[in-house]
């Protein structure tokens, strides 16, 4: 199975909030929102429908439809993967920046999926390399009972966990030193990366999500002092 059909688990209606967070993780913005990935007949192409309401239309309730009408609207047709975008095994994918440059700002997106849940999580560097803006995006399967996970802690990821894929077999054992540089985010997730990208540095740029207690996936984005992508790495644990 490849990456087309790794897409294709995405498939279906997603209700939820794009919450727009500042560099101290405070929200700026919260808009309600419903995706809609449709595949044609034959799976090719996906069509990708995006509405967002404005702030204060959603209710507490991811799986109630907001007020009134939408003030965005974003369609987009897919053929093929774009060259920034890798899709995983287990539906989940990243995307971002190929090659940082003086004229470029980088930016890098994460997105979970599990069951009737997906946790989206977008990185925003401004001109001078300095994390600009945070974009939190927490989803929910349309018709489903689906709910949101508890803030992350780093206590729920210390210790020994098992990893399914791609690598069965081999473990990674997390102890509390090696999360104090990450930042924990509310919905089970959390995320790794500079606050200031120096020039003529490698750096990494990760996340993850905890979806459920014994269930974590991480993603990872690396960049060579160049600031070229020099690889993009996925991980299912278990415990």
């Amino acid at each position: 199975m490849g990456e087309w059909e790794h897409l294709q688990r995405n498939v279906g209606e997603w209700r939820g909030w794009f919450d727009s967070l500042d560099r101290t993780l405070q929200r700026t913005k919260r808009q309600p929102s419903l995706l809609t990935l449709k595949p044609a007949p034959s799976g090719v192409p996906l069509n990708l429908t995006l509405l967002l309401w404005p702030e204060g239309a959603g209710s507490s309730s991811p799986h109630q439809p907001p007020a009134g009408e939408p003030e965005k609207r974003i369609v987009q047709c897919f053929t093929r993967l774009d060259p920034d975008m890798g899709v995983f095994g287990t539906g989940s994918f990243s995307r971002g920046t190929l090659h940082r440059s003086t004229w470029t700002k980088l930016y890098a997106e994460f997105g979970f999926m599990h069951e009737q849940r997906r946790h989206r999580l977008v990185l925003l560097w401004d001109g001078a390399g300095q994390l600009d803006r945070i974009v939190l995006i927490r989803e929910f399967l349309a018709g489903s009972s689906a709910l949101e996970r508890p803030p992350l802690e780093p206590e729920q990821l210390i210790g020994d966990w098992r990893c399914d894929h791609p690598s069965p077999g081999d473990n990674i054992c997390f102890a509390a030193g090696d999360l104090d540089r990450w930042i924990f985010l509310p919905d089970g997730g959390a995320f790794l990366a500079p606050a200031q990208i120096d020039p003529q540095q490698p750096f990494n740029i990760e996340a993850l999500w905890l979806s459920s207690a014994t269930r974590l996936e991480r993603i990872s984005r690396r960049y060579s002092e160049h600031g070229a992508l020099s690889s993009v790495n996925h991980q299912l644990l278990t415990r």
